[in-house]
């Protein structure tokens, strides 16, 4: 059970990324019934199934569950119970995957072969998208929004390349730290050159300024024996890979599958294939070396035991001041803030060569972006505007025609959604997870738990800036792994007995209990996309059985009611057509797309559309859906009129 439970992380990684990174409610709601039923088998079957909870573990978790119920109850204000429940699941998700992997008491072994199977899968997920670019032939895939940037299977570009770079700081450990077997020394080292040209493919600038901060961290707190042997083996190879990948600038524009793009990537190909093969055999070679630096490291950790603890301190004060001389010498300070400037007044990217951006500072709109939540924060500083309300704030308050969901911070969309009572219990589970993880990077296995917190800290800083908590791909692993990363030990656990059989069926059944909504969600999502499908299609008959399916499982959501009222105005039942929209609104009452929706909808029954269309555009100024149907509907003053331009009207459904 325990070798299940440690291939969770890379297992739930490996499928939330082929299922365009968990985003959608079904993806999330199938996850969360699987690690639901892994927790249900080891409370039922283990013979100690909380050997591994601490003190440590109840105040992450703890945490996490207010956090949860705190995002269920801002249904109450946000008048939309759809999104706080969809929310609600997502933040489940993590949850349970923190619980489950913590209830296993922490081992050495147990966390390496946790963060083997994790960076197993990521390698998987990269490779695949690296086909999907250079060999498209080979594995075909639908254009994304931004065909320039690779983010297949992910289907967002700096997912992908946030994957890539906890992937890399993970096969940084497994190539370098002590113990490891031969075989993962060298597949570790190899694969790192592939995950290079991954992320430099999603030309996602954060991405790889956290890839660059995580290896640093790695270095500098696990100090690992290997890691000269890994730089002579992984680093020249990486280096040509990433020369090789920038040079062919057709993989990095709109024509990335034209004939002439095909070619480069096929070239490119056997390229990166040698250099992995390269770095690992290289690797393979350089084990005697490693065996020389473990030996002098052991003997010099031996002398250094004698040394007073004043001295080691005066010997880092010292490397730590020539570190700042260094930086001071080489004008860091005045570059930060010359490029601090840049960002700031820099909101857009454009540029023909896409290669361009990973040296331009510009913003690309975070900061609009920001200043709708930090103003949603301020309006409600205590409990927010409430969970998913972000694209709703958004619609309203951009000075932008540019659409979004999220805020592109996780701390600054949790401080506008949530207040500051969530981003406090949100806070609080980082610091929990980020706080343990330092104290145990300074044992006996410190290169391991460095390793994890390396890749929790690349993720916490790159979440500030991208919205990763909305993709469970790139999060859940976090949870996962630093749930294991932070269990009691195995020798502290003592040998007190398991829980009464009573007991565990209770467990089980809150288990269970907790994923019934995710699983009807998942449902509910799978007749809705049939539904839209057959809408697109003109196929009503079809539209309208799978949105009564939809919401069988789950009445909340308004989209499905949407679907019925506009099925409804094509089979001619204008007045249910308005009785469903109403339902729709509802049931959200701040969207502007089913106010939108109730001025057609009583414009096709002829009577007056101008009442929601002018509320509609109140809530999303700069639509042009809203704008047109303003003027076209606020100009007729008679039935026939409003019924002519309403059923000629655009749909925020149309394809």
């Amino acid at each position: 059970m325990a070798g299940a439970l440690v291939a969770l992380p890379g297992a739930l990684t490996l499928y939330l990324s082929f299922s365009s990174g968990g985003f959608f409610p079904d993806a999330t709601g199938l996850a969360v019934v699987v690690v639901s039923l892994v927790l249900v088998v080891r409370i039922t079957l283990a013979e100690r199934p909380f050997a591994g909870v601490s003190g440590l573990v109840l105040l992450a978790g703890g945490a996490l569950t207010l956090l949860a119920i705190w995002t269920l109850l801002s249904a109450l204000w946000s008048g939309s119970p759809a999104r706080a429940l969809l929310e609600f699941d997502r933040t489940l998700l993590y949850l349970l995957a923190l619980v489950t992997l913590a209830t296993l008491p922490v081992t050495a072994p147990r966390l390496e072969w946790a963060l083997r199977a994790f960076a197993g899968a990521v390698s998987v997920v990269c490779l695949a998208g690296l086909t999907s670019r250079l060999l498209p032939d080979v594995l075909a895939t639908e254009p994304s929004a931004l065909v320039e940037r690779l983010s297949y299977p992910v289907d967002y570009w700096n997912a992908l390349g946030l994957l890539a770079a906890v992937g890399a700081i993970a096969c940084l450990h497994l190539t370098s730290g002590p113990g490891q077997p031969r075989a993962v020394r060298a597949l570790s080292a190899g694969a790192i050159p592939l995950l290079a040209s991954t992320l430099l493919l999603t030309f996602s600038r954060g991405a790889i300024a956290v890839a660059v901060l995580g290896a640093l961290v790695y270095a500098l707190l696990g100090r690992p024996w290997g890691l000269l042997s890994t730089a002579l083996a992984a680093g020249p190879t990486t280096a040509l890979a990433l020369v090789q990948t920038y040079g062919a600038e057709l993989l990095g524009r709109e024509g990335a599958a034209a004939p002439a793009a095909i070619a480069q990537g096929h070239e490119l190909a056997p390229v990166l294939l040698a250099c992995a093969l390269g770095a690992g055999l290289l690797r393979l070679g350089l084990a005697p070396v490693d065996e020389l630096i473990e030996g002098g490291a052991k003997r010099q950790a031996a002398a250094n035991a004698g040394i007073p603890r004043r001295a080691k301190l005066a010997g880092g004060a010292t490397v730590a001041l020539a570190l700042v001389a260094l930086l001071l010498a080489l004008d860091v300070p005045d570059r930060v803030e010359r490029q601090y400037a840049r960002f700031v007044a820099g909101d857009t990217l454009a540029t023909a060569d896409t290669r361009d951006r990973l040296t331009s500072p510009a913003n690309n709109g975070r900061l609009d972006h920001w200043k709708v939540a930090v103003d949603a924060f301020s309006a409600a500083p205590l409990r927010g505007q409430g969970a998913g309300s972000y694209q709703i704030l958004w619609a309203r308050d951009r000075d932008s025609d540019f659409n979004v969901l999220d805020g592109h911070s996780l701390y600054l969309e949790s401080l506008a959604e949530l207040g500051l009572i969530g981003l406090g219990l949100l806070v609080l589970v980082l610091l929990a997870l980020g706080g343990a993880l330092a104290v145990r990077a300074r044992g006996r296995n410190r290169s391991l738990y460095a390793a994890v917190l390396a890749a929790v800290l690349a993720w916490a800083v790159h979440a500030g800036v991208d919205w990763h908590w909305e993709m469970p791909a790139v999060t859940t692993w976090v949870f996962a792994l630093g749930g294991l990363a932070i269990a009691a030990p195995a020798g502290e656990t003592g040998r007190a007995q398991g829980p009464a059989p009573l007991s565990r069926i209770v467990a089980a059944l809150g288990c269970l209990l907790l994923a019934v909504t995710p699983a009807l969600a998942a449902l509910s999502q799978r007749a809705l996309d049939e539904s839209v499908a057959a809408f697109r299609r003109g196929d009503c008959t079809r539209s309208v059985d799978a949105a009564i399916t939809s919401i069988s499982y789950l009445s909340v959501r308004p989209q499905p009611f949407e679907l019925l009222a506009y099925c409804d105005v094509r089979a001619g039942f204008s007045e249910l057509a308005v009785k469903s929209m109403r339902n729709a609104l509802a049931r959200d009452p701040a969207n502007w797309e089913y106010h939108y929706g109730l001025a057609l909808v009583r414009g096709a029954a002829g009577l007056d559309p101008r009442p929601p269309a002018a509320v509609a555009l109140a809530l999303n100024p700069l639509s042009p859906l809203t704008q047109e149907a303003a003027i076209e509907l606020g100009t007729a003053d008679r039935s026939p009129e409003w019924r002519r331009r309403a059923l000629e009207a655009r749909l925020p459904l149309a394809p």
